[in-house]
């Protein structure tokens, strides 16, 4: 390797391709042109004396050099922000910061509508752009910065990550409020003889943490319905006799609309929370 050869530029570049095992998707994250972006990987073979990065069908597929420097790379140039951040201070009221967070549905109804107003009020210069929740990229997003904060169930955050505790929640049954068969009240026979709607946030599912629970007390439940999405299923809910486990928070704002009725088996609480990433824990405006 030609350590004279080397510039920064080349690293980002090198950077954004192991991040994204695309040519096109690195040139968009960059804003180079693909044709740009070409030209950086050939200098960095001749560099590196290595192909890096090999395209298959699925994609880019980095070499085992690739690979080895995928970690130094990107920790060298976090090193190399940090630097250059520091020092500087971040002013709220002035930034015009785009801050990027991840959610799924339900918790982008309960966290940004304050959100909002607070960033109205605090910070009226900067933007929000708000993704949703991808659980099996959500590590890679906040390594990569791609996205910033996930705000989202401890019990999905991905390793290797920090996080801070926002609040507990609980499941509550949902049914609508002329149900032929339900009321304030629910046992556990008349729960598993009705049909069901579930959010399957990974998409396509008929099981999830309830059904566990039900099996432990002996007990099957028969799901109708899957959807991606918490804010479809009131909808679901007020036009059929199906019943559905929603958060709580969400249930109340449906009050006018359906039952909030208790379990009649214990469903464990969960807590949504901050979650974030080593290489942004010091960036001022993230902080």
């Amino acid at each position: 390797m030609d350590n004279r050869s080397v510039d920064l530029n080349l690293l980002v570049v090198l950077d954004a391709l192991l991040a994204e095992r695309s040519v096109t998707k690195a040139s968009q994250r960059l804003h180079l042109s693909q044709s740009a972006t070409i030209a950086a990987l050939s200098r960095l073979r001749q560099v590196f004396d290595d192909p890096l990065l090999l395209r298959t069908a699925g994609g880019m597929l980095p070499t085992s050099r690739g690979t080895e420097l995928e970690l130094p790379v990107r920790s060298l140039l976090g090193d190399i922000e940090r630097m250059v951040l520091a020092g500087h201070e971040f002013h709220p009221h002035t930034t015009a910061a785009t801050f990027t967070i991840s959610a799924s549905d339900y918790v982008e109804y309960t966290i940004l509508p304050r959100l909002i107003d607070f960033l109205e009020a605090n910070s009226p210069s900067s933007r929000l752009a708000v993704r949703p929740m991808d659980f099996e990229a959500i590590g890679r997003q906040l390594e990569s910065g791609e996205t910033g904060i996930a705000l989202m169930s401890t019990a999905n955050a991905p390793p290797d990550v920090r996080s801070r505790p926002l609040y507990s929640e609980r499941f509550v049954l949902i049914a609508r409020r002329d149900h032929p068969t339900v009321g304030h009240y629910i046992d556990i026979d008349t729960y598993c003889s009705l049909d069901h709607v579930m959010v399957s946030p990974r998409g396509g599912g008929f099981t999830g943490a309830i059904d566990g629970a039900l099996a432990q007390a002996g007990q099957k439940r028969r799901v109708k319905l899957s959807v991606p999405h918490y804010l479809l299923v009131p909808e679901v809910v007020v036009r059929t006799n199906m019943i559905a486990a929603l958060p709580e928070r969400l249930a109340l704002a449906y009050a006018d609309r359906v039952h909030s009725i208790e379990p009649p088996f214990p469903i464990r609480e969960f807590t949504i929370a901050l979650v974030w990433h080593e290489r942004t824990h010091r960036d001022p405006a993230q902080r």
